[in-house]
């Protein structure tokens, strides 16, 4: 078996084994160009599709030299600048409402840091999920059952008494702000009494919706990050966090049709039927504008819920590439050096992705010299 075959499986290896801890969104880089951080991309992918039972999709993140293109020989017309503007960009009140979900309309507008209400109705039943920017803060129900109340859970699990619930919703009335907002401040409960009761309340809620055959959606955008209320106080809670993290685990079972047909669209095939490749495409994005970067973020999550691996080749890591950035969001980083780089630099390139968020996983030796043979992409 070649030297080079043998360097490819083993480098495989190491990464299923990565991928087998959950680490599947991988970025590939450099401490400086000229490394051959595109080609060992490419041959991880096609190492992992042709030698092992991973799918994979290789993604060229890289718009200012762009090259899987070449290196797989496909044309470079629709790529990952494209998707972007086309997908998570796009202006959903002058499209088709039919042909987006709920989940489409959550994702683009988490890309888009949307403000305001989404409204999803069907089966006879409606649903108001409040974002502020891109972020979800609420989901209510205003006819829904008695028993998902927030008030009627808390007096069920004897936080609060009838007459303390009856009271809190009188305040609500005339205020316009939240039950649970009125009753922790008054002491009637805690800060995680109220969280976990949000949790179910939310949670048997999401499972309606998730439910709903077709569901119809609309959205109205607010100028305000929070509704105005009686008093001058927010109608909406500051920490929308727990209940957005809560949604993000239903995010597979909630339809979406538009992103889910869409997406696949953009990737080219290659050789092997388990590796796919997004190449740069014809419009450029710089990932350092958040314009860019949140609905990246997003992107990268859907395809490894497409692909057992995702390898983005990136450029290499300096104050003047978004890599360091793209980094945190990432599961891992593999830094690609050729056998005689500059150790200093090197170790400048990894110390600035740890400082950035990244899990450099290690170091892959490129071009090494193996009884007189080069070893590694070209």
């Amino acid at each position: 078996m070649a030297v080079d075959m043998i360097y490819q499986q083993s480098l495989a290896a190491t990464i299923r084994e990565h991928v087998s801890n959950g680490l599947r969104r991988l970025l590939v880089t450099s401490s400086s160009p000229g490394q051959g951080t595109s080609r060992v991309a490419a041959e991880l992918g096609r190492a992992l599709a042709l030698w092992g039972r991973e799918s994979a999709v290789v993604v060229d993140a890289d718009p200012l030299h762009p090259s899987l293109h070449r290196i797989f020989g496909v044309a470079d017309r629709r790529g990952l600048g494209d998707l972007l503007e086309e997908t998570y960009w796009a202006d959903l009140t002058r499209e088709n409402p039919a042909q987006f979900g709920p989940g489409d309309w959550l994702e683009i507008l988490r890309a888009q840091l949307g403000t305001g209400e989404l409204q999803v109705r069907g089966d006879d039943q409606s649903f108001s999920i409040r974002l502020i920017k891109g972020t979800i803060h609420s989901i209510s129900s205003p006819h829904g059952p008695e028993e998902l109340r927030l008030g009627d859970i808390l007096v069920r699990r004897q936080h609060i008494t009838p007459r303390q619930r009856e009271e809190a919703l009188l305040i609500e009335q005339t205020t316009g702000r939240p039950l649970g907002d009125i009753l922790e401040r008054v002491g009637s409960v805690t800060s995680i009494e109220l969280a976990e009761a949000l949790e179910y309340q939310t949670s048997q809620r999401l499972v309606k919706l998730i439910s709903l055959r077709d569901p119809e959606c609309s959205f109205s955008e607010l100028a305000e990050p929070y509704l105005p209320a009686a008093g001058g106080r927010s109608a909406v809670a500051p920490d929308g966090g727990c209940i957005d993290r809560l949604v993000s685990e239903f995010r597979d079972y909630l339809k979406d049709p538009f992103l889910s047909s869409q997406v696949p669209g953009y990737l080219s095939d290659t050789a092997l039927p388990g590796l796919k490749v997004l190449t740069a495409g014809m419009r450029p994005c710089d990932l350092f504008e958040r314009r860019y970067l949140r609905p990246f973020g997003l992107l990268m999550n859907r395809l490894a819920r497409l692909f057992d691996v995702v390898l983005v080749d990136t450029p290499p890591v300096s104050l003047t590439s978004p890599t360091s950035t793209l980094a945190g969001s990432a599961d891992g980083v593999l830094l690609v050096v050729k056998a005689e780089g500059a150790v200093e630099g090197i170790r400048k390139a990894a110390e600035d992705l740890r400082r950035a968020g990244g899990n450099v996983l290690g170091v892959v030796l490129n071009q090494v010299e193996v009884s007189g043979q080069q070893v590694g992409a070209q």
